[in-house]
């Protein structure tokens, strides 16, 4: 059974708001379809765990693990009542060859060593075991989730601990034969206690850079044009609520500038004033936390997920967003 929410990577969350507020560099354009392919391959991953079943294991999903002085990712943990399994997964594509402890993609050297941090990622996850006394069989496998990949090595000892795809099925069926109990508890507690936030991810968008007001959700334009309680969209007539279109600012708002404090007129001058400050602080109470500081205060808006928040608040909304999604 799941214990959380795979959630899509800080990174990406960036990368897709700066893109409809700026034409991407072929830098950003880079990183932001490898981090996209990343997560897709998460996200077929489950999609088969959930086909093989997962009822008898506790699974972890993509979180950081304070390990010593050290903060770990992990895209999967999965946690029986005999042994810890660590699957990190990639979604890699083409020809590649393992030799030496070197990666090769279509016999170029690359600099990124699965391997390597699938060990570094057991050793971790076993000190801290080891710390809690919690003596468990600790494993690893790198799994690879695209049927598009072909991989060769003659270094025999990389089998063991790696999956390809049309033996990913199966391989995600063993568990079925697991079982949970008190143990199993108390190893999932140790590693929801460890969890961290991402602090690696450094971010920030230059706002001199970004197109500033509101777009549309569906097809992107900043061609608005104002109503009394809604903003309709000039090129495909998306009517959406100011109370959309708000969150959605302040989900942008959220990664474009993750390490800055939100406030009332940092929020008016990336959406250009196109929504009076007393909506914005109606907004804020609704969806935020409120930070104050003596005369000095700040919001931080509550979801993650841009979708999810405003699924829930399209349920309750008393101007109904219209979305044209067809055209």
């Amino acid at each position: 059974m799941y214990l959380n929410k795979r959630r899509m990577p800080l990174e990406l969350l960036y990368y897709n708001a700066l893109s409809f507020r700026k034409e991407l560099s072929r830098q950003e354009k880079y990183e932001k379809e490898k981090i996209q392919r990343g997560y897709e391959g998460e996200c077929q991953y489950d999609q088969i765990l959930d086909e093989a079943g997962h009822d008898n294991i506790y699974v972890i999903r993509d979180v950081y693990l304070k390990t010593g002085n050290t903060d770990t990712q992990y895209d999967t943990i999965i946690i029986s009542e005999n042994r810890v399994v660590i699957n990190e997964i990639k979604n890699y594509t083409g020809d590649y060859r393992y030799e030496n402890n070197r990666w090769f993609r279509n016999n170029k050297d690359i600099n990124d060593n699965a391997f390597a941090q699938l060990d570094r990622a057991k050793g971790k996850l076993m000190n801290l075991m080891d710390e809690a006394e919690l003596h468990v069989k600790v494993e690893a496998a790198l799994v690879f989730t695209s049927d598009d990949l072909r991989l060769s090595s003659e270094d025999q000892r990389i089998w063991q601990e790696t999956i390809v795809r049309n033996h990913l099925r199966n391989y995600l069926r063993q568990f079925y034969n697991e079982y949970l109990g008190n143990k199993a508890k108390s190893i999932a507690n140790l590693i929801r206690n460890a969890v961290v936030e991402n602090t690696y991810f450094k971010e920030t968008a230059d706002i001199n850079q970004l197109r500033r007001g509101l777009y549309c959700g569906e097809c992107g334009s900043f061609n608005l044009i104002k109503k009394r309680f809604q903003f309709c969209c000039a090129e495909c007539e998306t009517v959406e609520s100011s109370d959309s279109h708000l969150l959605r600012a302040m989900h942008n708002y959220k990664y474009l500038f993750y390490n800055q404090p939100m406030t009332q007129s940092s929020l008016t001058y990336l959406i250009n004033d196109e929504i009076n400050r007393s909506t914005i602080y109606r907004a804020f109470q609704k969806y935020c936390h409120i930070n104050r500081k003596g005369n000095y205060t700040t919001y931080t808006l509550k979801y993650q997920d841009l979708e999810e928040a405003l699924e829930l608040h399209r349920k309750t909304q008393r101007y109904k967003d219209k979305l044209v999604t067809n055209r």
